[in-house]
This record gives C-alpha cells, sequence and structure tokens, in this order.
C-alpha cells in the first residue's frame, strides 16, 4: 500500500523550538527560509512537556509565550508551500506543578527520589503520564493540527539529566511491580551486564519500550493511516557530538547509523539527522561546515533521507556556519530526487551490531575496515536482523560481539551457513541467551564448539604466534610473528574437525626488559575455521575491531584484512589501490535497470577536526556486475568515466573527486526471447 511518505523526497529541517521562539512567530519566514534551503518537510515542537499551541488537555502544560503566529498557521503555511509537517512530541518530563498533582507518574532514582532539572521532572515511562496522557495529547494534536507525522523524542526509560548525571535504573511502583510480575526479582539498584539480573532488566525495558511504542502506532493509525510514526513508517537517527564525550570521532557516523536501518529495510526512509551543536552546553554553536556536509554526503551515498537539526528558528539563529553546507545537500538531491526514488543498497557483507546512533566499538572496528579496504557492506540492529532473516544475498555475516543471541536467531545463523554463507563471529558473541542466562555451550552448531570455559579480561600482554606454516594464510603480517589482541578472550573446547591457528602464548612480564620473554605458546587458538554444510563458520574470540577502532595499528588492520579477503573471500572493489579514506557504496534501483556507485571523500578527517577533503585523482574501481552497463553518467561535476563490462565485472576510472562523487549507470536491456 503506498502512502505520502513512500519515495518522498524527504530533506527535513528540525527547528527545534524555544518557548521564546514563539513570541515573535512568522510563519510566511519561517517557510521562506525552509523554501531557501530546498527542504520538503519541517519537525516542529508540538506537545508533551509544554504544548505550543492551545490544549484542553488536563496536566498538558500550555506554552505562555504563544504570542505570535500560531502552530495551525504555521503548518498549514508550510502545506501551501508543499512542506509536509511532523509533530515532535516529547513525554520525557513535566513541569514540577504536574508531578505534585501526579507524585506517582515520575521516575524515581533507588532511594526514591525525583529528578527535577529546571522545574522539568523525569516521567517513567511505566507511569500515567507516558502510558495514558500521552494517548490523549496524541489525540488532541491530530484532531487539532492537519499534521503529517508523529516524532517521539527521547521515548524509553532516561536516566540521565542533561549534565549527563545517570541516577540508575527507575525503581518507581510501576517499574518494581511490573519487573516482579514479569521476572520474579527486584530491579537492580545498578545496572551490571554480568549480572544475571541487569540482563533481565535490559529485556524488560525493550519490552516496555515495543509495547509502549506499538500502542502509539495503534492509536495514531486508528485515527489517520496517512500520519508517519517514527519507528514505523520512517526511522531517525542522529551524528552528534557533545561537549568533552572525549574519544575518537566516529568518523562514518552517518553511514552507519544509515546502513543500520536501510540495509534490510530500504523501503523504509530513514534519515541521520546531522545535529547543529556542539551539545547540550552549546545549542547555539555549530559543530562547522565540513563535518555537516560529510555527514549529509555519507547519508546520500547510503540512499538515506536528508535531516538537518537545530535549536530555534533559521532566521534568528545565530550560527549560521553550517547553512552553505546543508543547502549544498539539499540542494544536489531536489536535482536528482527521481534517480534516487525506488534505489536499494547492495553488499557483500551484512555486520549485525548493536547500537542506533553509535555503534558498538567492535563494530566500529570491523566497519572502518571493511570501508577502508573498500568492501562493500550493510549493517543492521539485532532485532532488525533477526526479524527480516533475509541473510542468503550477504557472502558473509560478521557478529560482533552480540553476548545475547536468541536460539531462534542462532538456528538461522546455522541455516545461513549450511546453505554455502560465511559466518564471522567474534568476542564473547551467543555465551547468554534471550533472557539474559549464561550458557555452557555457544548456540551456533556452525562454530563447532563444544563447551565455554571462561571469559577472560585479564589477558593484556598475552599475544597470538603466527607459525611458519601459517605465513601463507596472512600475507598482511608476512613481516612478524605476532599479533596482539588486548585483554579480552573467550576461551572454549572446539570439536576435532575445527581448523585452529594463531596460538596463544600467555602473558608475559612487563618488566624489566631482560624478564619479557616467554618460553612457550598454548594450544589455544586465537582464529578457528569449521566447515558447515556448504558454508563456513569463522571464530574470533577475542575483540579485533575493538582494538582496532581504539588503537588503529597496523598489526590488528592487517590481521582483519587477512581475514576478511583470505578466509572469507570477499571482494575490494578497487580495480588498483586507492585512498583507504575514500568510502564506496553501491546500489540497484527497484526495477533493476539501473546502478548508481558512490564515492565519499573522508580524508577531511584528522583527529578531533574536519576540513575540507584533500582532492583525488585517478580513482579505478572493480565492481561485480551481472549485467552490462549501457552507459555511465556522472551526476556530480566532472566528466564520465571511461568503462568497460568484462566477466561480470564492471571496471570504471573516475578522474577526479573532490568531496563526493555519484555515477548513474543503466543496463542495456536483455532482450525478450520467448515466443
Amino acid at each position: 500500500m503506498s502512502h505520502w511518505w513512500t519515495d518522498y523526497p524527504w530533506r527535513m529541517v528540525q527547528t527545534n523550538l524555544r518557548e521564546t521562539d514563539m513570541v515573535d512567530m512568522d510563519a510566511q519566514t519561517y517557510v521562506a527560509c525552509l523554501k531557501e534551503m530546498n527542504a520538503t518537510l519541517a519537525m516542529i515542537n508540538t506537545g508533551g512537556i509544554v504544548a505550543s499551541y492551545p490544549t484542553k488537555v488536563e496536566d498538558h502544560t500550555q506554552s505562555e509565550f504563544l504570542l505570535g503566529d500560531s502552530l495551525h498557521t504555521l503548518i498549514e503555511e508550510c502545506h501551501k508551500a508543499g512542506i509536509r509537517v511532523i509533530a515532535r512530541m516529547d513525554f520525557s518530563k513535566a513541569r514540577r506543578a504536574v508531578y505534585e498533582r501526579h507524585p506517582d507518574w515520575a521516575y524515581r532514582d533507588k532511594n526514591g527520589k525525583i529528578v527535577d532539572y529546571n522545574g522539568d521532572v523525569h516521567m517513567c515511562i511505566c507511569g500515567g503520564f507516558q502510558q495514558q496522557k500521552a494517548l490523549e495529547i496524541l489525540r488532541e494534536v491530530t484532531q487539532l493540527l492537519p499534521i503529517d507525522g508523529v516524532f517521539i523524542n527521547m521515548g524509553g526509560f532516561q536516566t540521565k539529566d542533561y549534565s549527563y548525571h545517570d541516577y540508575g535504573p527507575c525503581h518507581c511502583e510501576n517499574c518494581k511491580r511490573l519487573f516482579k510480575q514479569r521476572f520474579g526479582k527486584d530491579i537492580p539498584e545498578k545496572e551490571n551486564e554480568e549480572d544475571l539480573t541487569s540482563r533481565m532488566y535490559q529485556v524488560f525495558k525493550q519490552e516496555i519500550v515495543e509495547e509502549t511504542r506499538d500502542r502509539i502506532n495503534s492509536l495514531l493509525k486508528s485515527i489517520d493511516s496517512e500520519i508517519a510514526v517514527d519507528g514505523v513508517d520512517f526511522f531517525r537517527r542522529e551524528s552528534n557530538t557533545e561537549y568533552k564525550r572525549g574519544g575518537t570521532l566516529w568518523q562514518y557516523n552517518a553511514s552507519s547509523s544509515v546502513r543500520s536501518i536501510h540495509s534490510l529495510k530500504p523501503e523504509c526512509v530513514c534519515s541521520s539527522a546531522t545535529v547543529d551543536y556542539i551539545g547540550f552546553y552549546y545549542r547555539h554553536v555549530s559543530v562547522g561546515t565540513e563535518l555537516h556536509a560529510l555527514r549529509m554526503w555519507q547519508a546520500i551515498a547510503n540512499y538515506g533521507a536528508l535531516d538537518y537539526y537545530l535549536i530555534g528558528r533559521m532566521d534568528n539563529h545565530r550560527d549560521k556556519s553550517a547553512f552553505a553546507a546543508v543547502k549544498t545537500a539539499f540542494s544536489y538531491m531536489a536535482a536528482h530526487e527521481t534517480q534516487y526514488r525506488g534505489m536499494c543498497p547492495s553488499a557483500d557483507v551484512l555486520v549485525i551490531r548493536e547500537g542506533k546512533h553509535m555503534a558498538s566499538e567492535e563494530a566500529r572496528g570491523w566497519i572502518r575496515v571493511l570501508t577502508e579496504r573498500h568492501i562493500l557492506l550493510a549493517e543492521a540492529e539485532p532485532a532488525a536482523a533477526w526479524a527480516s532473516n533475509s541473510f542468503s544475498r550477504f557472502k558473509a555475516i560478521i557478529l560482533t560481539n552480540l553476548r545475547e543471541l536468541p536460539t531462534r536467531a542462532a538456528a538461522m545463523l546455522d541455516a545461513y551457513v549450511q546453505e554455502g554463507g560465511c559466518l564471522i563471529c567474534t568476542g564473547a558473541t551467543g555465551i547468554w541467551d534471550e533472557r539474559g542466562g549464561q550458557r555452557e555451550n555457544l548456540p551456533l552448531s556452525c562454530l563447532g564448539t563444544k563447551q565455554i570455559f571462561q571469559y577472560r579480561r585479564d589477558l593484556a600482554s598475552a599475544m597470538l604466534e603466527i607459525s611458519s606454516q601459517e605465513k601463507l594464510l596472512f600475507p598482511s603480517l608476512s613481516n612478524t610473528e605476532l599479533v596482539y589482541f588486548g585483554d579480552d578472550f573467550l576461551f572454549v573446547d572446539y570439536e576435532d574437525t575445527v581448523q585452529s591457528y594463531l596460538r596463544l602464548t600467555p602473558p608475559q612480564p612487563l618488566g624489566p626488559p631482560e624478564r619479557c620473554y616467554c618460553l612457550e605458546a598454548t594450544d589455544t587458538p586465537g582464529l578457528a575455521v569449521n566447515f558447515y554444510g556448504a558454508g563456513k563458520a569463522i571464530h574470533i574470540p577475542w575483540l579485533a575491531g575493538e582494538i582496532f577502532q581504539r588503537d588503529g595499528y597496523s598489526n590488528t588492520f592487517c590481521l582483519m584484512q587477512d581475514i576478511l579477503e583470505q578466509f572469507a573471500k570477499l571482494e575490494t572493489v578497487e580495480q588498483s589501490p586507492f585512498s583507504p579514506m575514500v568510502e564506496v557504496t553501491l546500489g540497484y534501483s527497484r526495477d533493476g535497470k539501473r546502478a548508481m556507485v558512490h564515492l565519499v571523500n573522508n580524508s577531511g578527517h584528522f583527529g578531533c577536526s574536519y576540513f575540507d577533503p584533500v582532492p583525488m585523482r585517478d580513482i579505478c574501481l572493480k565492481i561485480r556486475m551481472a549485467q552490462r552497463p549501457a552507459a555511465v553518467h556522472q551526476l556530480t561535476e566532472g566528466e564520465n568515466p571511461q568503462f568497460k563490462w568484462k566477466d561480470g565485472y564492471l571496471f570504471l576510472s573516475v578522474k577526479s573527486l573532490g568531496a563526493f562523487a555519484a555515477l548513474e549507470i543503466s543496463f542495456i536491456p536483455i532482450p525478450n526471447t520467448s515466443s
């Protein structure tokens, strides 16, 4: 069934309005700013914490600043300009007076205390404000305002305030009662993934969030099936930063966020909002033109929707340094929206990883190596992967330290390997079941394990030894006999038929230098390969991705590269080597008549800064392509590349690359020989 958002040119600006922005709101000026940006959607604060319209719902605090053009007028003006409107709702907090009338609605820490931040009290998802009052407010909004969709901000179990103080799990009476009913346990005072009750609590939270989302979706769809609902009809992620967050900036944030949804659900709208500001502490200062540009080119290259998020209105925004980059990307998509309609990403390997806006550290390392070796990749969050089970189109699947692995998912993955797929399993994947219980053996039969001995996290200075017989299998490590792997290691017992590589050497003294040696390696392998049916499973019982993402040394990169290319037999799209800082993506139209190749130049990322990317030349690609191309047209600046098709591969060369390049490929129609 087709809806308004099906193949809609989604170029959204979220103006996260402050209450005072409504004092002098001028709807025509607001819309003019959107039109100048080539936006097709606006997300506007509507209700929840504060109502931006005259509300009659009891305990729904109405803003005292509604003096300019009304929200209804604003939405009508957007519609006149052909701009759809998403209502932004936030039920995570309510004013202090609401709490005082309904103290049972509030979040409570382990000591029974509430969180009051500037007069806004945290509301628990299990309490009446989110479970009943939110539905009443949503019903009123849909009756009074001609909205096109709903986005609910900060849903779920919010335990931190805006200063990032974490108060721990909610201990309100509603939470305690429900958790006791479902799991027979008391809520833990603090979350610790090594504790069984904490893992059960994680399952509990996921169940509550899903049930709440389903109730909201059912209500909205019963009112109007054409209301687009976040998490159902469109998926919104964020590319953001924060003051003093620390660590390495995740340079593939937008690509990864979009892929996490779009890889298995190409029919869905998925955006990664480029957040204008530095963080909660500095909401009015932009991160700068270059980072915004990179985020948006990454989103486009992975067939995601464009999404820009700022505080306040565009006309009164005090730092407009992002505007030029946003307008450039929006204008590009406005000019080429027909070419992107119906495009679906294509990849050889699927990374199944945890984390929505930010992939786990283990996953990031694998995403980096795949991207920088120019191996076409897809991503998915676990729940979406298990619901989809569309694995057969991937040559390989990587499970990135997914400690909780449902039994049903393990059976699906075993079947995938049995039928010829390659599974790469890292870290402690599978040691817990879907209810958080500890397993005695890994649930994946394809790995060929018999028993879990222990998971140790104290093995720093232990290493893996490459024997002389293994050298040919690790060509990228030809000049070393050792691989370091950090602290974590899962000790398991393998079946006799499993092929083992890289013997573990025990931890050695750190000093003095005269004592820094190990006399003998053990028989414990750091890499195991099991042939299972028509496929194979590769077990890496440590965290290669996390080590590489944290440290970035070639010792880890080269080993991961050899596992991907020598053991998993994955192909790079390089015809000849080019910069690892160029991200390559591939997609096909639903009708199979066109393909698109994108190149994103990530070379402007250096340390914690982003600059204009370094121009590159003569990028030569070799992409497996079953159909013979008829033409290759460059949508961005530059001449159309030379190309040829031979033995099922497209060979082409891009003479110059600035920040971004897009190539549209059309195929020679296959003649109809049927009579």
